[in-house]
């Protein structure tokens, strides 16, 4: 009931006074001892609902098969690629932590595919990675094939799906299925949700430099997705997690790969410092 920066005294003699007669200050005591506004009766029932109300709301979902799923790894396998095999761990005082990314330009960096259509002459057919209901709107989400991690997006805004490769040729980081879908200049795209590289969904290009995706292409029969892919073993040898996986490279473990320099006793010390005088007297 004070203005900003209002006193304490001024407040006070604005107050009304007690019901029973008497001052500002008997009005105070009404108020918090007494709850005379009932305001600590409104707190009491508000809390009481939150613990009639409360529920765990994670206990819910591992419960229900359907959210459940939203939360696998990949929406078409039950498998789970763990995180050693996407990228190296290492040992820092006795801690393990991923690898540090190499330099821009090292290997590891800016992954290129060997050719433009690298797959131009593969046969490729029809393969169903799962229903429309699978993929949750305007967002990308992976799949697993063979051992290569694609990403699935469902562009609901222009009507429109898309396949890409899910690593980002930039870091070789699996992570494109997290990035933001949007449109550059009316084209569609996904910005890499690290560093935000941004990359054409219909041809993989990238608009903000010369990196390019692998694309497939997309069709929705009845309610299933179709992606039309090469064979397991053509798509693994070029997209392979296994053979993405960032290792240690130019990363400087500082317990492990400190320069060890050797101690001299002091006595050492004392003795070399004595015949450098010994020396100097002789000449």
């Amino acid at each position: 009931t004070a203005d900003k920066l209002e006193r304490t005294a001024p407040w006070q003699m604005k107050l009304p006074g007690g019901k029973n007669g008497g001052g500002p200050i008997e009005h105070l005591k009404e108020v918090i001892i007494e709850d005379s506004l009932g305001i600590c009766d409104e707190l009491d029932r508000r809390m009481q609902h939150l613990v009639d109300t409360y529920h765990d709301e994670w206990a819910e979902v591992v419960k229900d098969p359907v959210r459940r799923a939203k939360f696998k790894q990949f929406v078409n396998s039950d498998e789970n690629i763990p995180r050693e095999k996407m990228i190296e761990f290492i040992d820092q005082r006795g801690q393990l932590r991923p690898t540090d990314w190499p330099a821009d330009g090292q290997p590891q960096t800016n992954w290129q595919a060997p050719s433009d259509d690298v797959f131009a002459r593969s046969e490729k057919s029809w393969v169903k990675v799962g229903t429309t209901s699978d993929f949750d709107p305007n967002v990308g989400s992976p799949i697993l094939y063979g051992d290569s991690q694609l990403a699935v997006f469902n562009n609901a805004h222009r009507g429109e799906w898309y396949c890409t490769q899910n690593m980002c040729p930039h870091k070789q980081a699996f992570v494109l299925s997290q990035g933001i879908i949007g449109s550059f200049e009316g084209a569609p795209k996904v910005a890499c949700p690290l560093h935000k590289k941004q990359f054409s969904l219909e041809d993989g290009h990238q608009f903000d430099g010369d990196l390019k995706l692998i694309t497939f292409p997309v069709k929705i029969e009845g309610d299933d997705v179709m992606v039309e892919l090469p064979a397991v073993e053509e798509v693994d040898a070029i997209l392979g997690t296994n053979g993405l996986r960032v290792t240690k490279s130019d990363c400087i473990d500082i317990t492990g790969d400190a320069l060890k320099v050797p101690v001299r006793s002091s006595v050492s010390l004392v003795t070399e410092e004595a015949g450098m005088r010994n020396t100097t007297l002789v000449h």
